[in-house]
């Protein structure tokens, strides 16, 4: 039972394989107890043969009803509570040992890295290992009642310290499979850079330059902290992302069919595309696909306003139109560094916010931008 079969959730697989080895385990014991029916050994091995059936009823119904309708690991917890209860009280010979499951079952959720899940289930788990001192009262002496109750405390602590190491080696195994992940996209990117530079005639300086930009506007911007890796991933795709463009549009000189301007949107996405999956890079998937926003609602894709668009998204969205502003294309010539700072600057409360074009400003030394224009910002 690999955990990639079970739909890469580790969750489903563990709850999925309690059940099922507390069948085998339960199955294994009935056919025992068959076998030292037939020695003569036991009287009836029918108590047995009836635990096995639960235990695979319970096993079947939990795989074919609760995995698929619920994401919840509670309910597999609170079935498994009272599979092992019905065993522990349906036990023929009241083999009082046979409730110290309840010690172990604690140190199973700890698996599950849910920190509510062990808190109630192990809590549950425990108390009920406790019913079953308090059964055997009248014949355990005071010495045994102390050993169950060190057994008990001893089983939480475990419990406990396994849940947070656990969490902390998984955690650290995650982040480094991430950094893996990113560094293995970002190589493969990289790979794709003389590709767009051949198609697009834009250089890949770009990348280089775009990234100084991003990273002298947030120094205005404190509030907003962004690691240089993000940036470099962020200026990287940016770039990379114009691959999806027809290589015709780069020479067109005329005004943009519909449909063209639609395949030109595409590229906002390139980065969901690619890291959807990573969380620590949601805010650079977030940025690409927000950049052509504008604060009063007039951008694409998604008409986003003012608050709405995230804060990099707009660093981007100014790193990208100055950038191309004082680059040549084949349909103009370059603007001059003034004459891009001052259209930007009349950008100011339309297409960006405010702070953000005056924190561009003061990254390049510019003059401070004054509200005005309707102007809208280029395409690179």
């Amino acid at each position: 039972m690999e955990l990639k079969k079970r739909k890469g959730n580790h969750t489903e697989f563990l709850a999925d394989s309690m059940f099922y080895w507390l069948a085998v385990l339960v199955t294994a014991d009935a056919l025992i107890a068959v076998l030292l029916t037939a020695a003569k050994a036991i009287s009836s091995p029918w108590v047995h043969v009836m635990g096995g059936a639960v235990s695979w009823t319970v096993y079947v119904l939990h795989k074919r009803y609760v995995l698929p309708e619920t994401n919840s690991p509670h309910v597999s917890a609170f079935l498994g509570i009272a599979l092992l209860l019905f065993l522990c009280l349906s036990n023929p010979h009241y083999d009082t040992g046979l409730w110290h499951i309840f010690l172990i079952y604690p140190l199973y959720l700890t698996f599950f890295h849910n920190r509510l899940l062990l808190f109630i289930w192990g809590s549950v788990s425990c108390l009920i290992n406790a019913f079953s001192i308090g059964l055997q009262l009248e014949q355990a002496a005071a010495m045994d009642v102390f050993i169950h109750l060190s057994l008990a405390a001893g089983s939480g602590i475990c419990a406990w310290l396994g849940f947070y190491s656990l969490s902390r080696w998984v955690g650290g195994a995650r982040q480094a499979a991430d950094e893996r992940s990113r560094e293995y996209a970002m190589s493969l990117l990289n790979e794709l850079v003389p590709t767009v530079e051949r198609k697009t005639r834009i250089s890949s300086r770009e990348i280089e330059e775009m990234g100084r930009l991003i990273k002298r506007m947030l120094r205005e911007l404190p509030e907003e902290r962004v690691s240089d890796w993000e940036v470099n991933l962020l200026s990287l795709l940016h770039y990379v992302s114009r691959v999806k463009w027809p290589d015709y549009v780069f020479e067109k000189e005329g005004k943009l069919t519909t449909y063209e301007y639609q395949v030109i949107q595409e590229h906002c996405f390139t980065g969901g595309e690619l890291f959807k999956d990573d969380p620590a890079c949601q805010r650079v998937v977030a940025a690409l696909r927000s950049h052509h926003e504008r604060c009063d609602g007039t951008g694409y894709p998604m008409q986003l306003k003012a608050d709405e668009i995230p804060l990099l998204a707009q660093v981007l969205g100014i790193a990208e139109c100055y950038l191309a502003m004082t680059a040549a294309r084949s349909y103009r010539e370059p603007l001059t560094v003034d004459e891009a700072c001052r259209q930007i600057s009349q950008m100011a409360g339309t297409a960006y916010e405010e702070r953000v074009v005056r924190a561009f400003a003061r990254s390049i030394q510019m003059p401070s931008p004054v509200r005005a224009s309707d102007a809208s910002p280029m395409v690179g």
